[in-house]
């Protein structure tokens, strides 16, 4: 039991945390956007803009991470 506990926490700690200039993040928004590299982060407007390969886009998105990403 301690086991399967152990296992559903390794697969939500990183829902709230914040990602860094390099990471990978799984977006879980409703757009559904995918794997995606942070390019750079604007820690004034509280953005950073993300590089979606499988959609071949660059988008800005809210750096806060309200559980609508996941650092890889």
């Amino acid at each position: 039991m301690l086991e399967i506990a152990t296992e559903s926490y390794k697969s939500t700690k990183n829902w709230f945390a914040r990602a860094e200039n390099g990471d990978f993040i799984k977006d879980r928004s409703p757009q559904k956007r995918s794997l995606g590299v942070v390019v750079a982060i604007d820690y004034d407007c509280n953005m950073m803009r993300v590089k979606f390969p499988k959609i071949g886009k660059f988008l800005w998105i809210p750096w806060k991470n309200n559980g609508h990403y996941y650092v890889v």
